[in-house]
């Protein structure tokens, strides 16, 4: 495999991994009720850098490029249009008598859009974060995607077979106590 799509494939999965990281700290109060407010979202980004920073023993810079990797996370993930619910939107296409496919394309195609103009700015944040780390915290990411298979959007355990979940199955199969 050429060495820039190994690179690329890798800061996608590690993107996704450290962004997962975020979502775990989602697991508290409000993120499965509904949108979670911007307090909620800082809160947890700030819990998730800590985290993260600490585990990989950051310096400011890195941290700082970490920091900007995660604003570009959350970014690509708020809806598209200021206001909207994608709960809402979802719930919307089973609200007549037939399935909205019209409705559900037009989502997919939001969707695919939002990620093919947000992928490029992930991946070179992604990159210009993995690039600044040494080589024994590039080992640790690197150890990490290997444990947390499945984190990818394409293959076994990311939104194929395994279901989106990655490697902790559907909610709730191997989640740690109290959740």
């Amino acid at each position: 495999m050429k060495t820039w799509l190994k690179r690329t494939l890798v800061g996608a999965a590690v993107t996704s991994a450290l962004l997962g990281s975020l979502a775990a700290y989602s697991q508290g109060a409000g993120f499965h009720h509904g949108p979670p407010t911007p307090e909620q979202i800082a809160k947890h980004e700030a819990a998730a850098l800590a985290h993260i920073g600490k585990k990989l023993n950051l310096d400011a810079t890195q941290a700082a490029k970490l920091k900007a990797l995660f604003d570009l996370g959350i970014a690509d993930h708020t809806p598209a249009a200021a206001g909207t619910d994608p709960h809402a939107a979802a719930k919307a296409l089973l609200a007549g008598n037939t399935f909205d496919r019209a409705g559900a394309q037009l989502l997919v195609n939001q969707h695919i859009a939002k990620t093919q103009a947000n992928s490029p700015g992930l991946i070179n944040a992604f990159g210009d974060f993995f690039d600044s780390l040494n080589a024994t915290q590039q080992a640790q990411v690197r150890e990490l995607a290997a444990h947390h298979h499945g984190f990818l959007p394409f293959g076994p355990g990311g939104f194929g077979p395994g279901g989106e979940h990655g490697h902790h199955g559907p909610h709730g199969a191997s989640a740690p106590a109290g959740n």
